[in-house]
């Protein structure tokens, strides 16, 4: 049976952003299978829908926002413990330094109002222009959230600096 035009976008979109996907799903779950599952559901809910993109930054900032909606939804509605499945987490993330791990890991323990927006400039490299776009909040909200996150960051990480 012949690929319908559709099928053929949404895999090249997959292969584009999959990666992307993930690392977003993993912040919010941090646990490799829920943030797999939260992947699954992210491009269901892309090959159920109608949306047409503009270029390839508008439908990475779709990915994003949909997958962190999945996630915040999965973390609202199920009992979940406060426990990590860290040695996911370490393998997945083997390839950063230890100062670097260290930083991430207190990222990832932020308020998630913060952590999307610290991970999605410093992680994605987005501006916050364009954070405020995929979030749908004013830009001056979005500074306030980094300035907010990283004080709380230097805080956590007892004032260290990196350099």
């Amino acid at each position: 049976m012949p690929e319908t035009f559709k099928e053929i976008d949404i895999e090249d979109i997959y292969h584009r952003h999959v990666d992307t996907v993930y690392r977003v799903c993993f912040m919010f779950m941090k646990n490799r299978a829920e943030a797999e599952d939260a992947v699954q559901t992210t491009f269901i809910n892309l090959m159920n829908s109608n949306v047409s993109f503009k270029d390839e930054a508008h439908e990475k900032a779709w990915l994003i926002v949909t997958a962190s909606n999945i996630c915040k939804n999965n973390l609202k509605h199920w009992f979940r413990s406060k426990r990590s499945d860290y040695d996911d987490y370490l393998n997945h993330l083997r390839h950063i330094d230890s100062y670097d791990f260290e930083v991430l890991e207190e990222v990832l323990s932020l308020p998630a109002k913060y952590k999307t927006v610290i991970y999605l400039y410093y992680y994605e490299g987005y501006s916050s222009v364009e954070i405020a776009k995929i979030l749908g909040i004013k830009e001056s909200t979005i500074r306030s959230h980094l300035s907010r996150g990283r004080k709380m960051l230097k805080k956590s990480l007892g004032g260290k600096e990196n350099g």
